[in-house]
């Protein structure tokens, strides 16, 4: 039973405001990666991070992964050259409408389209690049709306030593 007072979630970041701090200077980070797949809550996290960008003055790395199962390919009977055009391909489709959203806020980013599974990208995305924060949607296009989160998203929050912001 609750004892009343202000409860304490384990699962979300509590930050005591002292004097002459706002909520909007609690967090800021100099270096953010913003993970997209093209999906709607992939890209509503990186206009938050445009806007913090544009906001701290901070560093925006927006990656893509991009992945081809093994078994795909030889089902397909795709040769190497074809695989790297279709891997091309995804990578241009998840990034596209992520690049029309930093033109549009006209906020700059360095950007990288990395081949193979998103867990693993993103971990090694984040030890490589020093971010301090990172943002991507709650499930990516190819996970049913059923699961809450993505199995992409809970794999990289249970892991990441950054804090995480998961986008609905």
């Amino acid at each position: 039973m609750h004892g009343g007072g202000r409860r304490f979630d384990p699962g979300i970041l509590h930050l005591p405001l002292g004097a002459g701090t706002t909520r909007e200077s609690l967090l800021v980070c100099k270096r953010i990666l913003a993970a997209t797949d093209g999906t709607e809550a992939s890209l509503r996290g990186v206009e938050a991070v445009a806007r913090m960008v544009a906001r701290d003055r901070s560093e925006m790395l927006l990656l893509t992964a991009v992945s081809l199962p093994q078994y795909v390919a030889e089902a397909a009977a795709m040769d190497q050259r074809a695989i790297e055009s279709h891997l091309e391909r995804m990578a241009q489709e998840s990034l596209a409408p992520a690049i029309a959203v930093l033109r549009r806020m006209r906020v700059g980013a360095e950007i990288k389209a990395v081949m193979g599974p998103a867990p693993e990208v993103i971990f090694a995305e984040l030890e490589s690049s020093a971010a301090d924060l990172v943002v991507m949607g709650r499930r990516s296009r190819y996970e049913p709306k059923g699961f809450i989160p993505g199995r992409v998203s809970h794999r990289v929050a249970r892991h990441v030593a950054v804090p995480i912001l998961l986008v609905p």
